[in-house]
This record gives structure tokens, sequence and C-alpha cells, in this order.
């Protein structure tokens, strides 16, 4: 009897801690890359630990009188961006996407009850908006993200999360599209070191 409690002890904490990570940046690093203006620059990187085994990252400067550069770089597990001072755009992280044509993930997530994404250290994101496709529509979430000190959790319930389309089904996400971006004038930096559903 005192095995069986112990046994069911364990398959419920393990229910209950389950995740599906989408991606620890451990895999598809690169170094230092430097954008100035609107281009349709696409960083694609490939690994067993990214949902779908590849990650598209396509930055996109939108104002900047300056002409100075947005860095992005993926190094030691941790996605880095950083938009100088008075330059705004945004970073698109996407998975299911490839060079020659889009992979559909097929993602089950709908018995997780939040999708999180940590920060490593303080980040002054401004906007964080983030699309899930399905072959039967899309659902979408967009917030003003506060600057927070060290590091940090932002956690989105997934019924936050609003539906498009009435026939969005959380157990068939073939895309997943995140949107990091600055707006204010001082500049933007983060990074990011784990996003996950749990």
């Amino acid at each position: 009897m005192k095995q069986l409690i112990v046994i069911i002890s364990i398959i419920l904490t393990y229910n209950a801690n389950a995740q599906l990570v989408i991606d620890d940046f451990s895999q598809g690093t690169f170094n230092t890359q430097s954008f100035t203006k609107r281009d349709n620059d696409q960083l694609y990187k490939q690994g067993s630990k990214i949902a779908g085994t590849i990650r598209r990252i396509n930055p996109i400067v939108s104002y900047n009188p300056l002409g100075q550069s947005l860095q992005v770089n993926v190094k030691n597990g941790t996605l880095n961006i950083s938009f100088p001072y008075d330059t705004r755009g945004t970073v698109q992280v996407g998975y299911g996407f490839t060079k020659s044509g889009n992979k559909p993930m097929n993602l089950n997530a709908s018995k997780y009850k939040k999708l999180r994404i940590q920060f490593a250290a303080k980040s002054t994101i401004n906007g964080l908006n983030i699309t899930f496709y399905g072959s039967d529509g899309r659902s979408g979430y967009s917030k003003h993200a506060i600057a927070r000190e060290g590091k940090f959790i932002h956690d989105i319930m997934v019924n936050e999360i609003k539906n498009s389309y009435k026939n969005f089904k959380l157990s068939d996400i073939d895309y997943l599209l995140f949107q990091f971006d600055a707006r204010s004038k001082t500049g933007c930096n983060m990074a990011i070191d784990k996003i996950w559903f749990e």
C-alpha cells in the first residue's frame, strides 16, 4: 500500500509539473548580428530542443533616425535583443516556419494552463504579441509588458489568448509567432532564456 501511495504521488507530481518546452535557446546559437533598417532578414537555426526543430528570427527596425544598430544573438542559452536609444522596431521569433516553406508542428497545448516566457535579467520590453496558427484559424495575445529587475517570468494564462476564429483548437497548433517590441525613445533590451507551456 505504501508503494502504491508513493507511485501515485510521483505520477501526480509529474503531471502537475509537466511542461511543453518551445525553446530553451541552448541550441541554434549564433554570434551578434546587427540590423539598421526595415529589411526582410530572417535567421533560421536548427536544433532538436527547438519546437518543430527550427527557429526563425526576423529583426525589423521601423524607426532609426540616428542610423544605429539593433543587435541580436543567441548565446549561452539566451536570446539577447538590444535596441539602442531612439530606435524602434520588433524582433519576431517563429516556430514551424522554414526557408523552403512552412513545416506544421501539430503541437497539442490543450492540457496546459499557461504559456511562460522567462527573462534572464532585467528586460525593458515594451510590447509582447503572440500568435498561434492552426489549420482551422488563429489565436492571439497582445500586452504592454513592463520592465522588471532581475530574472523573471511573464505568465500568460492560455484562456487569455483570444481566438480570432471559432474553429481554432489549442490541440492543433501548427505555427507560433512571438513578437518582442521596442517602442520607447530610450531603447529596449531583452534577455530571454526559456519559452514553455505548463
